[in-house]
């Protein structure tokens, strides 16, 4: 028999790295200050930290420029370290309004220079020290400002078949809940884009020019970390915002530089539901939370939350992909009746179907994929071609209702 021995297994997977994907690759626009290794304007890929540190930055440039640049970078792979980076750093003067309008190479010549990758992107504010905000409806004036050309942005990219969303960071949130800007009744409604004014309020204390930041990185990590039928903040260990060993949001506050035990539970009530986004603790599980991945459009719409955008672009590129190659392709006619060929149609609606078979295998939709091609369209005249196709999603437990109480035995 074999001799007495200790058996040795080396596990992996301990340190929550995941392999990279297409769901988690993320843009980012911000203000910064240019080093001897980074060029404002200039598109840099980033894998880990060590590539941050390459373009000349850490925690000493930070300090020195009194700006958030290797911050928000580096809790970009404190929260998820598989993510995947395309940053542009740009002059301090730029605004954020500036940042996301799409006749300015800012946001647009990332995504376009990504050729759709991008699935996410966020911008923030790293002004000089003479900046002076403007206040309107509660918020820095280029917030709102930003949101509605980011909307723009996204509308003018889907055209083009670049699918993303945006986050916007929620400056110097002031007043009260009751009079902020109700972001679900925005004319124009931007459902693509979300605005994030949590904080982590150690950061908003640690110097004077950091008081009205918001935390938009830490919300762009975890939505890059989640599926993309997952809700940011599942109140799962995965997704707290809360690491003490990296002295991540052991506090949390919003970019009124306020901590978050500062507002009533009514007023993050009335906050929620005017779209912000922000987090706060639960009780009986430790660590901060995002309270929900708010866009700014109505309660009526589809698309009122970021998971809803991400699975629903997901589903439009997987079935995009798998229709280009018809595109210019033949198409055979009944020649009595004129319309599509049955067999054609049902091979294209079985095709469109298939598209949607990794999202089914990755559980981020329900089921009940449906392709339909009506069959009296005159492709012969018009050579176009209608498609419908339609899925069950994955819904999310918003509230879960427990009865419980006691039990008498004899009175069964």
């Amino acid at each position: 028999m074999a001799r007495p021995k200790l058996r040795v297994e080396k596990l992996n997977g301990g340190l929550g790295r995941r392999a990279p994907n297409a769901d988690m690759v993320t843009g980012v626009v911000m203000n910064a200050v240019a080093t001897a290794d980074m060029t404002l304007g200039e598109i840099y890929t980033l894998n880990s930290v060590d590539d941050i540190k390459a373009l000349g930055l850490d925690e000493a440039y930070d300090t020195e420029n009194t700006v958030l640049v290797y911050h928000r970078l580096e809790r970009l792979f404190i929260h998820n370290p598989s993510i995947i980076v395309h940053f542009m750093p740009v002059a301090q003067a730029v605004t954020l309004q500036e940042m996301a309008d799409v006749d300015q190479n800012y946001l647009a010549k990332l995504i376009r220079s990504k050729s759709g990758a991008i699935v996410q992107a966020f911008i923030a504010r790293n002004p000089d020290g003479a900046y002076v905000p403007t206040i309107e409806d509660g918020l820095n004036d280029e917030v709102v400002a930003a949101t509605q050309k980011a909307q723009l942005l996204v509308d003018a990219n889907f055209e083009k078949g670049r699918f993303f969303e945006v986050f916007v960071e929620g400056l110097n949130f002031t007043g009260t809940a009751a009079a902020a800007l109700d972001l679900k009744a925005l004319v124009p409604k931007c459902p693509n884009v979300s605005i994030v004014i949590m904080a982590d309020n150690d950061v908003s204390k640690r110097n004077a020019a950091y008081a009205g930041y918001a935390a938009v990185e830490d919300f762009a990590a975890l939505v890059s970390k989640a599926a993309v039928s997952q809700n940011a903040g599942e109140q799962i260990e995965d997704f707290s915002l809360t690491n003490a060993d990296r002295k991540t949001f052991i506090n949390a506050g919003l970019s009124s530089g306020l901590h978050i035990d500062d507002y009533t539970d009514s007023d993050l009530d009335v906050l929620n539901g005017k779209g912000y986004v922000f987090a706060t603790a639960v009780s009986g599980i430790a660590g901060y939370y995002i309270v929900d991945t708010n866009t700014c459009t109505d309660d009526e719409s589809d698309y009122k939350f970021v998971e809803n955008n991400r699975t629903i672009n997901k589903a439009i590129k997987l079935a995009r992909t798998k229709l280009l190659p018809r595109i210019k392709g033949r198409l055979y006619v009944d020649p009595v009746t004129g319309q599509l060929a049955p067999e054609d149609r049902k091979d294209l609606e079985a095709a469109t179907e298939e598209a949607l078979d990794p999202m089914l295998a990755d559980r981020d939709i329900s089921g009940g994929v449906d392709a339909y091609i009506a069959p009296d369209q005159d492709v012969l005249a018009t050579s176009r071609l209608d498609i419908e196709l339609t899925f069950i999603p994955v819904a999310i437990g918003r509230e879960i209702k427990l009865k419980i109480g006691f039990d008498n035995p004899l009175n069964n």
